[in-house]
């Protein structure tokens, strides 16, 4: 397919107002107080926060991943705040225990080298454990991580063209290989099928995925080696991290217990907690949910915003997890998203109390 359009993107005037706005927005509520107030409605008893990929310099990783110096901020933070951040086992039994200090959890995406190298000193330093979520195909490096293909794509190179779309990008600097990199990452989310499509397009300017995750996560005896350190637990991510919804019966059936199987044969533990790929798109209603409960899990968290309440314990497998990613102060934003702020925003001052309805919506 031939690109039809070529455009050099750009981020917006109205984009970088908003943005700075927001920034400022955040930190001034997490500055002023003001986010314990929200925290006696929204701020439930403890909440999970939610990482991927860590770097020391976000622009170079076109607005990507956590600083890792705002991870230090947001553990000295939870620290101060009197949280105690604890194991996903840990935080069920204080949900069902009224007398349970407050808590946070930490949870780390799809298994990357940089939770190891960047974080781990962190998690060292603040006696703070954490989940890392790790899907087979990552360690096997077949998995289609499309994302990893987009950002290397638009990062080394300035003519992009992404023949799905039928658009021709042209990026001479950063800012417009920011620009046209959210554009498609947008557009994958719109329609995770697409997501499919871009393997032609990573083959045509000699994009190799299996090399960009060979870099990027740890490998299986890196994975082992991290499963036995006391800070760290490793946890189920499906075999192939592909939006569950879009998946039949069987094979979101086999996602979940083949990865539990490949994950519990190597670290020779039971593997008792999963995270849904992707967050909402890979549920379609309580049929996920279900699956991660017979398939022998024990909690399943989703990317819904939101604290964790006494009620979270009856229902385990579709738990609220705060972003808390966001290259411009990560901390500021956490420091408001502990506090329930963007629950109150999404439920628009309504319930405190993130549902499975708005999980998959």
């Amino acid at each position: 397919m031939v690109a039809q359009l070529t455009t050099t993107p750009r981020l917006s005037r109205t984009d970088r107002w908003k943005r700075r706005v927001k920034t400022l927005g955040l930190r001034v509520l997490s500055a002023s107080g003001a986010t314990r107030l929200i925290a006696r409605r929204y701020g439930g008893r403890g909440v999970i926060l939610m990482f991927h990929d860590f770097t020391r310099d976000p622009r170079r990783d076109l607005d990507q991943g956590c600083r890792i110096e705002d991870f230090s901020r947001i553990l000295a933070h939870l620290r101060k705040t009197g949280r105690d951040i604890v194991t996903l086992d840990e935080a069920q039994r204080r949900l069902a225990d009224p007398a349970a200090r407050r808590f946070a959890v930490l949870t780390f995406d799809d298994g990357y080298r940089s939770n190891i190298d960047l974080a781990l000193p962190e998690m060292e330093r603040f006696e703070a454990p954490a989940t890392i979520y790790v899907p087979t195909a990552m360690i096997s490096r077949d998995i289609n991580a499309w994302w990893l293909g987009l950002t290397a794509l638009f990062r080394d190179r300035d003519q992009i063209e992404i023949e799905p779309m039928g658009v021709r990008y042209c990026c001479p600097d950063l800012d417009s290989k920011i620009a046209g990199l959210r554009r498609v990452l947008a557009w994958v989310w719109d329609d995770f099928t697409r997501s499919e499509m871009l393997g032609p397009t990573f083959a045509r300017h000699g994009i190799f995925l299996a090399d960009i995750v060979d870099r990027a996560a740890i490998d299986e005896a890196g994975m082992i080696a991290a499963d036995r350190h006391p800070l760290i637990e490793i946890g189920a991510h499906t075999v192939n991290h592909r939006a569950l919804s879009l998946l039949d019966d069987a094979d979101v059936r086999a996602e979940m217990t083949g990865n539990k199987r490949f994950l519990e044969e190597r670290l020779q533990r039971e593997v008792p907690h999963f995270a849904y790929p992707y967050g909402a798109p890979s549920l379609s209603g309580a049929r996920e949910p279900r699956m991660a409960r017979e398939a022998g899990f024990r909690s399943a968290v989703t990317t819904t915003p939101g604290c964790l309440f006494p009620a979270h314990a009856d229902s385990p497998f579709t738990l609220p997890r705060q972003n808390a990613e966001y290259t411009e102060d990560g901390a500021a934003y956490t420091a408001c998203g502990t506090a329930g702020l963007f629950r109150a925003l999404a439920s628009r001052g309504g319930n405190p109390l993130a549902s499975l309805a708005e999980a998959t919506t």
